[in-house]
């Protein structure tokens, strides 16, 4: 067996093992585990090769609604880059078969905040619903957990749901995480408890729903003002129009300044590098110079604003 077969047969095995026990990092594009990726960096594997490895289709196979993100990451809350802004044709999901994917409420408790622009052009990408600190926070929807950690940029303890429709579904300011990447959980599983963790003046959830990366007003999917919840319909029509708030609400933004919340412009402070900016914000350094036009080596100046999203 010549040293390129031994070296294919190695990583396809990584990615197996790795793929199936943590769901890491499935990077878009070359769809590569980053245990794997340096590996095949630094060999002449093609990455048509892996396509043709049986181990790995079936790996990527259980991913929910792969086809569509091409991307699984357990460490970047936002790491999608689609533009859904110029979508050309209508997006149908269906959110509750009643058998593949089920419904239920996160929480109990009525909105305090919703969906939109806030104070200070500041954006809120989602809802935030009243609770008591250690309250049961559940699946609102059939999936596998994709986030499971402590987020610095605002969130605290996060939760990221990929589910079987095509939505993701996130729960932030948890007091506790109780899942873990990779988990498959079932609509009404306890994902943690509720909390204030985070950019938070008081207990509540934030919880938000996205598409492809881009939010959408959980009201426009779940009624919150029946008793233990309910969806609006059982599936769900996307267009360009529906996230047609994003272009108003940036070129807002582009005109008067931002302080978008959780996500929009940082002001750079003393010992900030790009690296650590990227990783407590929830995204890529990458993703950073690709919206402020900088490079991985362009000084950062005190007090300069960086658009992170």
């Amino acid at each position: 067996m010549d040293k390129r077969k031994q070296t294919f047969i190695v990583i396809t095995t990584i990615l197996t093992v790795f793929g199936a026990l943590f769901f890491s990092n499935i990077y878009a594009g070359h769809l590569l585990v980053d245990t794997a990726k340096n590996m095949i960096d630094t060999t002449n594997v093609k990455v048509s090769d892996l396509y043709a490895d049986p181990h790995f289709l079936n790996v990527l196979a259980t991913l929910p609604f792969h086809d569509h993100y091409r991307i699984w990451d357990t460490t970047t809350i936002h790491p999608y880059h689609y533009d859904l802004t110029h979508m050309k044709d209508t997006v149908t999901l269906v959110l509750a078969d009643h058998k593949d994917c089920a419904f239920a409420g996160p929480i109990a408790g009525i909105i305090t905040s919703d969906f939109g622009p806030r104070k200070r052009h500041r954006y809120h990408y989602g809802i935030d619903l009243r609770l008591r600190t250690g309250d049961s926070v559940r699946a609102a929807f059939d999936g596998m957990v994709r986030i499971s950690q402590y987020n610095h940029g605002g969130y605290g303890n996060c939760v990221v749901i990929r589910h079987y429709n095509g939505l993701e579904t996130l729960y932030a300011h948890l007091s506790e995480r109780d899942v873990r990447p990779g988990q498959i959980v079932h609509a009404g599983e306890v994902l943690g408890l509720g909390g204030s963790t985070g950019h938070s003046t008081g207990p509540h959830l934030h919880f938000e729903v996205r598409y492809k990366g881009e939010a959408i007003n959980p009201t426009d999917v779940i009624n919150f003002d029946t008793i233990g919840y309910s969806l609006k319909s059982d599936t769900l029509n996307l267009t360009s129009k529906s996230f047609r708030y994003l272009t108003k609400y940036h070129h807002y933004a582009a005109t008067f300044g931002s302080d978008v919340e959780y996500h929009g412009a940082y002001a750079i402070r003393k010992g900030d590098t790009l690296g650590k900016i990227a990783a407590n914000n929830g995204t890529t350094i990458n993703r950073i110079c690709q919206l402020n036009h900088i490079s991985r080596t362009t000084t950062l100046k005190l007090g300069r604003r960086l658009r992170l999203r």
